[in-house]
C-alpha cells in the first residue's frame, strides 16, 4: 500500500483548527475570551514554551479543553461541519490540497493525522475526501464531552502509524511540525511546509526532507 500522510494545522491550513474551532465556538463567552487574551501573554506563552519542552505537555491546549465540559457531543460535531465548510475554507493551503490531489491521482491512500479534536477531523476528511484519519479523542459522558482527552495523538503518530499499517510500500509525509520529525524521517519522501524563514533553517539540516516555502 501507498500512503501520502498529511498533518493539518499549519500544513493543511494555515490556522491551528483546535483554537480556532474554539474561538469560533465560544465566541460570546467572556470566561473563555479572558482566557485567551491571558493566553496569549508573552510570560505565559514562554512558560507554557518551557514546560511543553521538557515535560510534554501543553497547558494552554490541555486548558483550553475543559471549556468544552458539559457540551453535547451533536452540538459540537454539527458546530464543527458548519466550522470546516464554511469558516475554514478561507484558510487552506492551495500547495497542500494540491499535493492531497496528486496523490490521490497516483493511488496513494491519504491519511490526514493531527493531534486537533477528532471531530473536526473527521469533517476535514470528509472535505477532503481523505482515505483514513487520525486525531485526539475527548471523554464523552452521558453523550457529552467532559473537557478532558480520552487520547492524545500530538506526540505519537510515528507510533501510530506503525501500529495502523502493517505493510506500507512507500510513504509520503507532509508537515510543518518538528515534532513530526522521527514520522518524517521514516519516509520514503517528506515535505516540510515553511511557515517562516526559521521553519527552513530548521528543516535544512535534515537533508533528506525537502522544504516547501509557504510564506
Amino acid at each position: 500500500m501507498k500512503i501520502a500522510v498529511f498533518d493539518v494545522c499549519d500544513t493543511l491550513y494555515s490556522v491551528n483548527t483546535t483554537f480556532s474551532f474554539l474561538d469560533n465556538y465560544f465566541a460570546d463567552d467572556k470566561k473563555y475570551l479572558l482566557f485567551r487574551k491571558i493566553s496569549k501573554l508573552f510570560p505565559v506563552k514562554v512558560g507554557n514554551y518551557f514546560i511543553y519542552k521538557f515535560f510534554k505537555k501543553d497547558l494552554i491546549r490541555i486548558y483550553a479543553t475543559t471549556f468544552l465540559k458539559n457540551s453535547s457531543c451533536k452540538e459540537i460535531q454539527s458546530h464543527s461541519e458548519k466550522f470546516v465548510n464554511e469558516e475554514l475554507v478561507s484558510k487552506v493551503k492551495d500547495t497542500t490540497s494540491s499535493m492531497i490531489k496528486e496523490y490521490k491521482n497516483r493511488d496513494y491512500k491519504t491519511v490526514l493525522m493531527s493531534g486537533s479534536y477528532e471531530f473536526i477531523i473527521k469533517e476535514i476528511s470528509s472535505y477532503f475526501d481523505a482515505d483514513y484519519y487520525y486525531a485526539s479523542k475527548l471523554q464523552k459522558v452521558n453523550g457529552s464531552y467532559t473537557g478532558l482527552y480520552d487520547k492524545d495523538i500530538l506526540l505519537t503518530k510515528y507510533e501510530l502509524l506503525q501500529d495502523e499499517f502493517t505493510t506500507i510500500d512507500e510513504l509520503v509525509v507532509v508537515s510543518d511540525n518538528k515534532t513530526d520529525l522521527a514520522l518524517m524521517q521514516s519516509a520514503d519522501k517528506a515535505y516540510a511546509i515553511c511557515n517562516k524563514e526559521k521553519d527552513c533553517s530548521f528543516w535544512k539540516e535534515h537533508k533528506d526532507i525537502i522544504c516547501i516555502r509557504d510564506f
